[in-house]
């Protein structure tokens, strides 16, 4: 055989590089640590921003009746946008905009707005009642993707409280004044509870598959896939983000960053505090009303800090961006690339949003 046909043929025989699969944007925070990065977005940048045209509009679903549930920021998987809406969650597609399935809450009046993830093909919906201060009950409910079809439900005596979906399980706590505070971990696939956790109340995050639950004032990581006790530490810590070695705590006074596998205390930021972060694994983004900050994930130490002339939301980090519900700012300096309004997810070259009532996919111009 000469040279070149074998080299040839020998590369032919070797399978290509496995191009990774882009995840979606699964759960409301992207990942199950909530740290609302998208590491794989580049189509959207501080070059193409300038050009997001919109490629289509959709109104979300309304009804006559008064609703606890609502609008809130889209998940993208499977070729699909899941948005809530006033009656439930309705799925769209992500190239048209065509509603696909829709499903509705029996009571709309005494839902709320639920929390939305999906894992390997299963929507799951976390929500409580909203008529009863003394005692509201929980609803959790698994859907198919595809058909959006009940796979199976499970009616909870507390509200759903925190909510997480991670490595094929859901956890979920809550409590209320007639009901004792309860962690509970379900396996997403058939809803069976594999275990749980009387008097202990979870935060909705999970570092590399442990989580944070709470009882007094003594906290404990623990696995999410068995419940069982990886640490232990006497102070109560509530986690609003994580990154898969480090746990974002927050109270009314500080941000705190622990060590997701010891529960050792890093560093301690002060000032103004909110639950709204976000981290990119090198920066932690922090927006308090009109004030957003980006600080140092390996001191706390303040970056830059931009003012905004309206209430900052949630923060969302991509493609070299932070969106911040009305500006989008350059995540190296603050510096403003744009104005966009609306709670977003920015994923495969498209930006989704919500904003007064209609749900839109923005994409840049070719």
């Amino acid at each position: 055989m000469r040279p070149f046909a074998a080299a040839l043929l020998v590369a032919l025989l070797i399978p290509a590089p496995a191009v990774a699969a882009n995840p979606g944007w699964e759960h409301p925070g992207y990942d199950a640590e909530d740290s609302f990065y998208n590491p794989n977005e580049s189509k959207i940048n501080a070059s193409t921003v300038g050009t997001l045209t919109r490629r289509w509009s959709v109104a979300l679903r309304r009804q006559e009746e008064p609703s606890c549930s609502g609008p809130s920021a889209p998940v993208v998987a499977g070729g699909s946008v899941l948005a809530t809406d006033e009656k439930g969650i309705s799925s769209y597609s992500a190239l048209t905009g065509r509603l696909t399935w829709s499903f509705d809450w029996t009571d709309p009046g005494d839902s709320h707005t639920p929390s939305i993830a999906v894992s390997d093909g299963v929507v799951v919906l976390g929500s409580g009642g909203c008529n009863s201060a003394s005692d509201p009950d929980g609803r959790l409910v698994a859907l198919d993707l595809t058909s959006g079809r009940v796979k199976w439900r499970h009616e909870l005596d507390p509200p759903v409280g925190s909510f997480v979906v991670d490595r094929g399980m859901i956890v979920v706590s809550g409590e209320s004044s007639s009901d004792e505070a309860v962690t509970v971990g379900y396996r997403a696939a058939d809803g069976r509870a594999m275990w749980q956790k009387p008097g202990y109340e979870s935060s909705s995050v999970s570092s590399a598959g442990r989580i944070l639950v709470t009882k007094g004032r003594s906290t404990s990581a623990i696995s999410v896939t068995t419940g069982a006790v990886i640490w232990t530490q006497p102070v109560s810590l509530y986690a609003e983000s994580a990154t898969p070695t480090r746990f974002l705590v927050t109270d009314a006074a500080t941000l705190r960053l622990v060590d997701a596998a010891t529960g050792a205390l890093l560093w301690v930021a002060t000032g103004q505090q909110s639950k709204l972060l976000a981290t990119d694994g090198r920066r932690i983004y922090r927006a308090a009303n009109r004030t957003v900050s980006a600080l140092d994930l390996r001191d706390g130490r303040t970056i830059w800090t931009r003012t905004l002339p309206v209430p900052a939301s949630q923060p969302v980090r991509a493609g070299g961006l932070l969106y911040t519900g009305n500006a989008v700012l350059s995540a190296a300096s603050g510096a403003v690339v744009k104005r966009h309004d609306g709670a977003s997810v920015v994923i495969g070259g498209h930006l989704y949003s919500v904003a007064d009532g209609r749900l839109a996919a923005y994409a840049p111009r070719p």
